[in-house]
């Protein structure tokens, strides 16, 4: 007895599907598991076999895949037609995205959100707190994905988040917005301005929760270096290290890279550019035994490694880790980390400019000037 397969039909839902997953390199096993399904029932909606019609499943994988749910014919998220709490729940579905190293479907999924959100008259305060955290993961990923001559978007969308949270009073934001805007100035040079906003959200927000006055510590610590302020830095960074072991802040947080690890780890940056190899190979230790093993982190911890070795003593292993992250940084759309790498070449390059200057006064200095011929 023969068995008839399945009808096949056009699918809105299984090409968008389907060219999605192809557009982000993601096998049908890689996505059916993101959706928590059968790569067979995938297979089925990709190939029109068998169509997805239950709106809240469309909406659940729109949200899971970062797909703008108008792709799949839906309405997008409106004070209407969901609650604050399923908007909320796709904030934390973008957040999910982010640890899982996918930023362009994170960003696309929360640009969405705002777009919505900012069609809404919002005056009730849970609203708009809703909207400022949407603006603190949109700055988030955004700088994230962006170069450093591009981050005033990032800084906008912190910018519109204080402003909420000055609105609604709630210094928790406050120190969050502030903090970030800090690091952004910082990520541009602007270290005057990057200190004063970081100062700000660590002095001037007494009822901040414990961890975010801990990750204002942590990046006021990476200004004062980048200043020279070597005691600044060492102070700033123990503070939020008391912070992180008294809150036992061991795992990252998603919706905050704040934890024992991630101090570890800006502790293996610092001694790096202090000139300590050691101190900082034994912190990256530290971090990885402190950090999810996620491939984010994995990245991270590797482009920290590859700066130390690079500018210590192992300069070719230095170099064959940073192009592993270059790899992986040009995969994800990871600009900042990718920024790092190119922070290091220019280190080497300048490096080798140095080199070969002291190289030809030596030359001279064996077998005497070298002529230049017309």
């Amino acid at each position: 007895m023969r068995t008839e397969k399945p009808k096949r039909r056009f699918s809105t839902v299984g090409l968008v599907l389907k060219e999605h997953r192809k557009l982000h390199g993601l096998t049908q096993e890689q996505a059916a598991h993101y959706l928590g399904i059968e790569p067979r029932t995938l297979r089925m909606y990709e190939n029109g076999e068998r169509i997805v019609e239950n709106v809240r499943e469309l909406r659940r994988m729109a949200s899971l895949l970062g797909i703008d749910p108008r792709r799949f014919g839906l309405a997008t998220l409106t004070i209407e037609s969901c609650s604050v709490e399923q908007i909320d729940e796709a904030i934390q579905n973008s957040w999910s995205l982010v640890a899982q190293s996918r930023f362009v479907e994170a960003r696309t999924m929360i640009e969405a959100i705002l777009q919505d959100l900012h069609f809404q008259p919002l005056t009730d305060h849970q609203l708009l707190r809703t909207l400022a955290n949407a603006h603190h993961i949109a700055g988030h990923v955004v700088a994230i994905t962006s170069r450093t001559n591009e981050v005033m978007q990032a800084i906008k969308h912190f910018q519109d988040m204080e402003e909420i949270a000055r609105y609604i009073e709630d210094d928790s934001l406050i120190n969050i917005a502030l903090t970030y805007q800090g690091d952004m100035y910082r990520r541009r040079g602007d270290l005057n301005k990057a200190i004063s906003c970081l100062e700000t959200a660590c002095y001037a927000t007494p009822r901040a929760d414990t961890s975010s006055k801990g990750n204002c510590a942590q990046l006021l610590a990476r200004s004062y270096l980048q200043r020279r302020d070597n005691e600044g830095f060492r102070r700033s960074l123990g503070n939020s290290e008391s912070i992180a072991s008294e809150l036992g802040l061991t795992g990252n947080k998603m919706s905050g890279a704040f934890s024992l690890g991630t101090v570890y780890e800006e502790y293996a940056r610092g001694f790096t550019v202090l000139g300590d190899t050691k101190r900082s190979l034994e912190y990256i230790e530290k971090a990885r035994e402190a950090l999810p093993p996620v491939k984010r982190w994995e990245m991270v911890l590797m482009a920290t490694q590859a700066e130390a070795l690079a500018r210590g003593n192992d300069l070719h292993e230095g170099v064959k880790l940073a192009a592993t992250v270059a790899s992986f940084a040009r995969l994800q759309n990871h600009n900042r980390l990718l920024e790092r790498i190119y922070l290091l070449h220019n280190y080497l390059d300048h490096k080798a400019w140095e080199i070969g200057q002291a190289n030809m006064l030596l030359r001279e200095a064996l077998v005497g000037p070298i002529e230049l011929r017309p």
